[in-house]
């Protein structure tokens, strides 16, 4: 590696009552100074600046890859869901609500691995407040915050949604975005 240029020396300091006494020529002249250690000083960083450039072009680099494996393995897994919802490994909500043992009656609706047919992992209720459905039997409305509720609600004739909103409420993970989509949209994960 080359040698760099050291740092020039700094003109000497001076405070800034002593300023008031000068003349301009002098004022002019330690202005000069400054400019010209200034000068001197950024072409002897210059290539610790060029060094930082590269560098941070690199870390980019490894970035941009970075995000490029996790966009791959992110595609994937949503592949991997289409492919589950449609060999009926990963049955629809109203499906899976129908069948018993898919999941413990206890487990709660928040914990309940949900995806759209699409791929997307979604989680059931509203963004703000997650793990209900709400079930109706067309006038009212109930809410079920555990697998066995959700089950017992429907058993007995209620539907995912409130009067006159059908379907399920569902957020996407990690966002604020939410929904209401047809209870066949959401596919569930048995549990395992």
């Amino acid at each position: 590696m080359t040698e760099l240029p050291p740092l020039p020396d700094l003109p000497p300091p001076f405070e800034q009552e002593s300023l008031a006494a000068l003349d301009d020529g002098a004022l002019d002249q330690l202005a000069g100074a400054v400019a010209t250690v200034e000068r001197a000083t950024a072409t002897a960083m210059a290539p610790h600046q060029a060094q930082l450039r590269e560098l941070r072009a690199r870390s980019g680099q490894i970035a941009t890859e970075r995000r490029r494996r996790e966009r791959a393995v992110h595609i994937a897994a949503r592949a991997a869901v289409r492919e589950q919802a449609k060999s009926g490994e990963m049955p629809g909500f109203s499906d899976a609500l129908g069948a018993a043992d898919f999941l413990p009656e206890d487990r709660l609706l928040a914990e309940v691995p949900a995806f759209l047919k699409s791929g997307g992992e979604v989680r059931f209720g509203y963004a703000t407040r997650p793990g209900s459905v709400a079930f109706t039997d067309g006038r009212q409305a109930r809410t079920a915050r555990t697998w066995g509720e959700a089950r017992q609600l429907f058993a007995d004739g209620w539907e995912p949604g409130s009067p006159g909103v059908p379907g399920v409420r569902v957020h996407l993970v990690g966002t604020r975005v939410e929904r209401v989509v047809d209870a066949a949209e959401v596919v569930v994960r048995p549990a395992g």
